[in-house]
């Protein structure tokens, strides 16, 4: 069938045409900040968010504010916590929390049931508008393909300089000061994955005495992001973010030596964005 077998050639060279998301990756590139959080001086913890407004505001997991999981208000409320976020080409800037973790009590159960979501604001409003990827509230559908991005422990600085660099050097402790504060965003870049959404679960958290009902979609894509990616977006064909980056879901690997041994599964697990527009109303 000639007139098939060549049609099938021409889609083929267009899904592997390196040109196709350009301006998709160029946008994720631009839009994902590199976020690092300090105590006292002392970073604390690190990660990935989007910006998701032209202002500024940043999307990100609650964990990459806290380093940790479940949230604690405290973990992000000291006089000495600072965050900052490095956007490439951009300087570095600190943020406050305008809303970490979102905790509901619901009837029945032992714990407060949270939400691995938070919201970031500048300190300070950027002098121009930045680049963004909007927020959708329409949750990937199962099969869909989608794309990862978050900056990763996977990607490296050109020859390593941060390690081949002779510390006694003029300059050189600041260089590496800024390393450990974002600059890398603009050494490295995010990592950029596509992946298919393989499986999708609704759950709904309801209190009924506060009188608030959130759903959201727990969602696994058939690709490994790796640590440094969490708070990273999760982006439909269409440039929009639909998910955010929380974890990468562990499995066991059976051996005589190592039983019940825990590695990465090669999936990526992520929350879809539909209590980012309760947290919006709510927190404004």
């Amino acid at each position: 069938m000639p007139a098939l077998d060549s049609q099938l050639s021409e889609n083929y060279k267009q899904l592997a045409s390196p040109h196709m998301y350009k301006d998709l990756y160029t946008k994720l590139s631009a839009a994902c900040g590199y976020i690092t959080v300090w105590e006292a001086g002392e970073r604390v913890s690190q990660g990935t968010g989007f910006c998701f407004r032209a202002d500024g505001q940043i999307i990100t997991a609650a964990h990459v504010v806290t380093g940790r999981f479940p949230i604690r208000e405290s973990d992000y409320t000291g006089p000495d916590t600072k965050i900052l976020v490095k956007l490439v080409g951009q300087a570095t800037a600190e943020y406050r929390v305008g809303f970490c973790g979102l905790t509901i009590q619901v009837p029945g159960f032992q714990a407060p049931v949270q939400i691995d979501l938070a919201l970031l604001i500048p300190r300070v409003p950027p002098e121009r508008p930045l680049s963004f990827i909007p927020a959708s509230t329409t949750p990937p559908q199962l099969g869909e393909e989608v794309f990862c991005a978050g900056y990763s422990d996977e990607l490296d600085t050109a020859f390593g300089v941060e390690r081949m660099l002779d510390r006694g050097a003029s300059g050189a402790a600041e260089f590496l000061t800024a390393m450990t504060q974002g600059y890398a965003a603009d050494m490295t870049g995010p990592l950029i994955k596509r992946a298919v959404v393989g499986n999708s679960r609704r759950v709904i958290a309801e209190s009924t005495s506060t009188n608030i009902r959130i759903e959201c979609d727990l969602i696994y894509v058939d690709n490994g992001m790796h640590s440094g990616a969490s708070g990273g977006p999760v982006v439909n064909g269409q440039g929009d973010a639909v998910a955010v980056i929380a974890q990468r879901p562990m499995t066991t690997v059976s051996s005589k030596e190592y039983p019940g041994l825990r590695v990465p599964s090669g999936s990526t697990f992520a929350l879809s964005l539909q209590p980012v527009e309760f947290i919006c109303r709510r927190f404004g």
